[in-house]
């Protein structure tokens, strides 16, 4: 009986922790053009903490980066993607970077990335997905 008293909220303890498991960011290189560039987003936005989620998509002449924020920062959410958005234009003045924090825009971007690695989409298939993601959230704001 007294193995149980310390079993039980030991294995409790230890399955909680499980639930806070941080996912990283997901990147989907279509071009091969854009790949250090996606890489360099990459790290900036691990090392930020009010972000949890990205999903950063690099198509022929576009990039989009879309993110879900910690519930606390629910509050900052444009002051984070102007604080992206600043830095991105500053890092790659050349390039036309979107920066979405909408869940829909991010949830269509997961779609997107699925489907590439699950191999079912084709290079031209893709970029056509990603305009027309982009297209939605520029309909959006």
């Amino acid at each position: 009986m007294k193995k149980w008293i310390y079993t039980f909220p030991l294995m409790m303890l230890l399955g909680g922790c499980a639930m806070f498991e941080k996912v990283g960011p997901s990147e989907l290189i279509i071009h091969d053009t854009h790949e250090e560039k996606v890489h360099i987003i990459n790290e900036k936005l691990q090392k930020s903490e009010e972000l949890y989620d990205t999903i950063i998509i690099a198509g022929e002449d576009k990039i989009l980066v879309s993110y879900k924020v910690h519930h606390m920062n629910r509050f900052h959410m444009k002051k984070i993607e102007k604080k992206i958005k600043k830095w991105t234009e500053e890092e790659f003045p050349d390039q036309e970077v979107d920066v979405s924090s909408d869940y829909k825009i991010f949830l269509e971007s997961y779609n997107l990335f699925q489907s590439w690695e699950d191999g079912s989409l084709s290079i031209e298939e893709a970029q056509k997905k990603l305009d027309k993601i982009i297209t939605l959230k520029n309909d959006l704001t």
